[in-house]
């Protein structure tokens, strides 16, 4: 089987590819904007409708993993029309390249938990059919990919979405709470201690490691139902302060903690936490790695950085 994976040098798209090759199934072919010297990843601008064409027909690929996109909520505040324009022309072209060379792939469109937004806390956890309060550009542009499946579904483009909520792990760059904290403090400890800037920690989020969301992709490319929609997630929140003390607990540095106005987003989710009944049942994927293995893993890849 020959797998596309857009934006494989990403963080969830590089654990993907790496997961593709170990799993020994798949002849795994990833799209960057940067490109490399790995001869699987192909130089490709996906807003560019004809490279798209030239790459789909070029490797014809049976399963298309759909991770390319603006990938920052944070950022997507400072620019909102490249948010959400890059995001839905990279997915157009993508499936209009595939009815114009008339292969019918099977995808997994990656979108994101955050699009259920400020959900009351009685509807906690949020399952598939909660209703959803856009919090961002860069949530906008999500609920667009998903509006575009719905579209391309009717035309025979066939589809699977996932929704993962926060995932983390080793090879996650700043600008996410759990890298940002585990970068800071393994430069501190490096410099024997210091201050530890950080945002807003009341906030809670259901956190995922990353090689556990990127195997639920796998799963549900084989497994998931053509059109439906399915959450990635554990099923449990944690708050960026409790994040931080596991996090102080692993380190011998003397660290002290402090504010920064720059960390604070402009409107900023209370918690998030959702429901992965659907993908367990129709995929059989469940989460394996626990939050305290994934904090260490990440603290340890920028303790050796």
């Amino acid at each position: 089987m020959t797998a596309l994976v857009t934006g494989a040098t990403g963080f969830a798209g590089a654990h993907l590819m790496e997961a593709l090759r170990q799993s020994g199934e798949a002849e795994a072919y990833g799209t960057s904007l940067s490109g490399s010297a790995d001869g699987h990843i192909r130089q490709t601008d996906l807003t560019d409708y004809d490279a798209v064409v030239a790459l789909l027909d070029e490797l014809r690929p049976e399963t298309i993993f759909h991770l390319a996109a603006f990938a920052s909520p944070a950022l997507s505040f400072k620019e909102p029309v490249v948010a959400v324009t890059s995001t839905l022309a990279m997915q157009i072209n993508l499936f209009q390249a595939c009815l114009a060379l008339r292969i019918k792939p099977r995808i997994v469109v990656v979108s994101s938990g955050q699009i259920y937004g400020m959900s009351d806390a009685a509807r906690l956890p949020l399952d598939e059919s909660t209703p959803l309060d856009l919090p961002s550009p860069y949530a906008v542009a999500k609920v667009g990919q998903e509006n575009l499946v719905s579209m391309y579904a009717k035309l025979g483009v066939e589809s699977v979405i996932a929704r993962p909520f926060n995932h983390i792990g080793p090879g996650q760059q700043p600008g996410y709470l759990v890298a940002d904290l585990t970068k800071q403090i393994a430069d501190l400890e490096r410099d024997g201690g210091g201050v530890l800037r950080v945002g807003n920690l009341s906030s809670k989020r259901d956190f995922t490691d990353v090689r556990d969301v990127v195997r639920a992709y796998i799963q549900l490319a084989a497994k998931g139902t053509i059109g439906e929609v399915y959450n990635v997630c554990t099923g449990r929140s944690r708050s960026g302060q409790e994040i931080l003390d596991l996090l102080l607990t692993a380190s011998d540095a003397q660290i002290r903690t402090e504010p920064d106005p720059a960390r604070m987003r402009p409107a900023d989710v209370p918690d998030l936490r959702g429901d992965a009944t659907k993908i367990r049942l129709d995929a059989g994927w469940v989460p394996e790695i626990p939050l305290e293995q994934t904090l260490s893993d990440t603290l340890a890849y920028w303790r050796s950085r």
